[in-house]
C-alpha cells in the first residue's frame, strides 16, 4: 500500500472468536472422536433419551451383501443410514444403531449344524456352535 491509500482493515469491527482459522480435521477430529469414545457420549445419550421415555426410532442396518466388492454405494448406504439415526437422536429420539449380521457367517453355521447333527450333537448350546464356526 502506499503512504496516502487508507488501510480499510483498520476500520472493520470483525468479530472476535477463539476459533481457529482452519479446522485441521485430520489432525483433530481423531481427537474428538477418541475423547467422545471415552466419555461413552452416545451411550449416555442413548440412557437419557431412554430414562425420559423418549419414543424410540430404530433402523436396523442390513446386511453387507455377499455377491460384491465394496463401492462408492456401499459407502453412500451407510453415510445415509448414520446420517439419519444421528439426526433422530438429536431430534430427541431414542435411536440406536443397529447393524445387520454378517451374512458370510450364515453358509457356515448351516454346514457347521448339518455336521454336529450327523455326529448326534442335536441340542446343541450356542457357545458350542460358534466354537465348531470358527473352527470350521
Amino acid at each position: 500500500m502506499s503512504a496516502d491509500a487508507p488501510n480499510y482493515k483498520d476500520t472493520l469491527t470483525l468479530p472476535q472468536t477463539t476459533f481457529p482459522m482452519r479446522g485441521d480435521l485430520v489432525q483433530n477430529e481423531p481427537k474428538r472422536l477418541e475423547a467422545w469414545e471415552n466419555e461413552g457420549l452416545y451411550r449416555r445419550i442413548l440412557e437419557r433419551r431412554r430414562a425420559q421415555k423418549a419414543p424410540e426410532f430404530i433402523l436396523h442396518d442390513g446386511p453387507p451383501f455377499a455377491n460384491g466388492d465394496v463401492h462408492m454405494g456401499t459407502a453412500l448406504n451407510k453415510l445415509l443410514k448414520d446420517l439419519v439415526v444421528k439426526s433422530k437422536t438429536m431430534s430427541g429420539f431414542a435411536a440406536p444403531f443397529v447393524p445387520g449380521w454378517d451374512c458370510h457367517g450364515l453358509p457356515i453355521e448351516f454346514k457347521v449344524s448339518q455336521e454336529l447333527r450327523k455326529a448326534g450333537q442335536v441340542d446343541t448350546d450356542a457357545a458350542t456352535v460358534r466354537k465348531a464356526c470358527d473352527a470350521y
